[in-house]
């Protein structure tokens, strides 16, 4: 029988990409218990790195709506934003500590798992930071152990929920987690578009 946890965290779809995420082992008494407490555990680093990449999705959008006309203009903001996002990452890359650090195997709006030969219980809190590079941003929150898979002798594998988190980070992750799905299918079909011309040369 599943865990509610567990339950809670297959809620959100997840997705098969590595990004680089910092995991510190806390006791239950650190994870922020209430949104302000979280708020200010927050380093400003992050709030700003997810403050600029709201404000980016905010003024684009309306854009959609003035037809062609707005084609470059949209052009035009986008590589401003890129410029922007260049900027964030460079920034952002000097916040991911080597200590802690770890590739995890998939990630979602529920939370990441990951792979290790390190032994923890269902239950141990982290306080993370998982790095978006396609995104430009970063998220600082709380996950705990909800299930643990057995690999092999040396390795298990760790789901972790998000169990302290901003509303506009989740968010993030989310569509984060969608876009990563994007890009893996147009991959797909990159091959499947080479052997089609291939056939019909």
């Amino acid at each position: 029988m599943k865990s509610q946890r567990l339950s809670e965290f297959e809620q959100y779809f997840q997705i098969d990409e590595s990004i680089r995420v910092n995991l510190c082992a806390v006791s239950e008494e650190h994870v922020p218990n209430t949104q302000l407490a979280l708020e200010n555990d927050i380093p400003p680093l992050f709030k700003l790195a997810n403050e600029v990449s709201e404000l980016e999705q905010s003024s684009l959008r309306p854009l959609r709506n003035l037809g062609d006309m707005a084609q470059e203009l949209a052009a035009f903001l986008q590589a401003q934003s890129r410029k922007i996002d260049l900027i964030m990452s460079h920034i952002l890359a000097s916040e991911q500590a080597q200590d802690n650090a770890i590739e995890c195997d998939s990630y979602g709006g529920g939370g990441i798992r990951f792979t290790s030969s390190e032994v923890y219980a269902i239950g141990q809190a982290f306080r993370t930071k998982l790095f978006l590079h396609y995104e430009a941003s970063a998220v600082y929150c709380y996950c705990e152990v909800v299930a643990v898979e057995k690999k092999d002798n040396e390795h298990y594998q760790y789901t972790l929920l998000f169990t302290a988190i901003r509303d506009s980070d989740q968010e993030l992750i989310v569509r984060a987690s969608l876009h990563a799905q994007t890009r893996q299918l147009k991959k797909r079909q990159q091959p499947e578009q080479l052997d089609d011309t291939q056939r019909d040369n």
